[in-house]
């Protein structure tokens, strides 16, 4: 038979796991025939709103996995470009700034339409750095989901 004090503690941890289930998400998705590892050459458009250096982070992040990025306004893009990134991100403060959206799109240099996706999306305040996000998403981004 479970005591009071059991249950009681039971009832927290549920409702501890409730709260803390929903913090991140992280998704992702890649077009069917498309596959981001087949590119070797990469542009990455700044974004001028980017106060974090972002378009560096994603960088770092595509140049870890022995690519070669190059970033700057859409007219800087080399001839050589095989897959161009796009990014769009928003802040919240929490006793601190913290990254609460971050879209990573990538398509093929001539056209519009994204090919693959990973976004994060936040409830709560994340107290990783906005590099480890970035990992995750690009991560996400060579293994993500044929749609």
């Amino acid at each position: 038979m479970k005591t009071a004090a059991t249950q009681y503690r039971l009832g927290l941890l549920f409702i501890a796991s409730l709260l803390l289930s929903g913090c991140a998400s992280y998704e992702a998705r890649i077009e069917k025939g498309h596959d981001l590892a087949q590119n070797k050459y990469f542009f990455i458009i700044h974004n001028p709103s980017d106060n974090h250096a972002l378009d560096h982070r994603i960088a770092e992040a595509l140049q870890a996995r022995g690519l070669k990025v190059e970033m700057g306004p859409l007219t800087m893009m080399p001839e050589n470009t095989q897959a161009v990134i796009v990014y769009q991100d928003r802040w919240g403060w929490d006793f601190g700034e913290h990254l609460v959206y971050l879209q990573i799109d990538a398509r093929e240099p001539q056209k519009s339409q994204a090919f693959a996706s990973a976004s994060l999306v936040t409830t709560i305040p994340l107290r990783e750095s906005s590099t480890v996000s970035v990992n995750r998403l690009i991560d996400r981004l060579f293994a993500g989901k044929k749609s």
